[in-house]
């Protein structure tokens, strides 16, 4: 199959699958999501994605009681039904099914939806263009709730000016970008905003730092302005699917270009190290 979605113990094509009308994530977005890599129909740190999914879930205080080991099963079977070899797979839950009312319901149970499709890993060759927008999102970024807009509108921007990706600030100072983290390297140096509540803890982004500092490059966690990132050396998305993707043009002006050494060595230490996480 092309895709697979599934819901509550039912599989289906995702163009087939239904869900309730009255789930709460369909009109409060009361839920939390992952979005994960399958390669060879492996999971890529799946057991870091269970445990930020579930820092999400208590923050919300969705009482989903199914075990890791349960969910990886469903998750497995799902990856399993797919047959390209290189897969997104997004798996929600939200705190139930009943009539609309803000306070939690009496006797919801969870929902869980879940579903992958052949998505291929972002070609990091090419340096991309970014646009760059004010950081109107909550103050808990670090939660993967299924409140979105605010990424969605960016996203939309980015589309709508042929460019890859929106870059947020706040006052000035970079947080991340709209689906991703954005890295820098200035003077031999990888920087990113630290994991508060202003980012989402990326995974890949954890590895990126991970892997930099084996190989001795030092590293910063300290927020950077937008002066500092115009005047990078290189500039760096990461993401599920973006393993170090490379930022060439900001706002409609040129920039990074200049270290593209240490950029190709981190990018491939990062997809050597994916690969080999996922062999048989």
């Amino acid at each position: 199959m092309e895709n697979i979605g599934y819901y509550n113990g039912a599989f289906a094509p995702i163009e087939e699958l239904m869900i309730p009308a009255c789930d709460r994530g369909v009109y409060f977005g009361d839920g939390v999501y992952e979005a994960l890599r399958v390669e060879r129909h492996r999971f890529f740190a799946l057991r870091e994605h269970l445990s930020r999914f579930r820092a999400s879930l208590a923050f919300l205080r969705i009482p989903f009681e199914m075990t890791d080991e349960a969910l990886t099963a469903i998750l497995q079977e799902a990856a399993d039904r797919v047959e390209s070899d290189s897969q997104q797979l997004y798996f929600q839950v939200t705190r139930g099914s009943a009539i609309r009312t803000h306070a939690f319901p009496e006797g919801a149970e969870p929902n869980l939806l879940v579903f992958s499709r052949g998505v291929p890993l972002a070609d990091l060759s090419e340096h991309r263009r970014v646009i760059v927008l004010p950081d109107t999102r909550w103050e808990h970024c670090n939660v993967k709730s299924l409140n979105l807009i605010p990424s969605v509108l960016a996203a939309e921007a980015a589309k709508e000016r042929g460019c890859c990706e929106a870059v947020f600030h706040r006052n000035g100072v970079v947080t991340e970008c709209s689906s991703s983290n954005l890295l820098m390297l200035k003077d031999g140096v990888l920087r990113t905003a630290p994991a508060d509540e202003k980012i989402l803890p990326g995974v890949t982004r954890g590895h990126f730092l991970m892997l930099a500092r084996k190989l001795g490059v030092p590293v910063e966690e300290i927020a950077f302005t937008l002066e500092e990132a115009c005047g990078a050396d290189e500039l760096m998305i990461t993401s599920t699917s973006a393993h170090g993707l490379p930022v060439g043009e900001l706002e409609g002006r040129a920039v990074c270009g200049r270290d593209d050494a240490l950029l190709r060595k981190l990018q491939k230490a990062y997809r050597d190290y994916f690969y080999a996480s996922v062999e048989n």
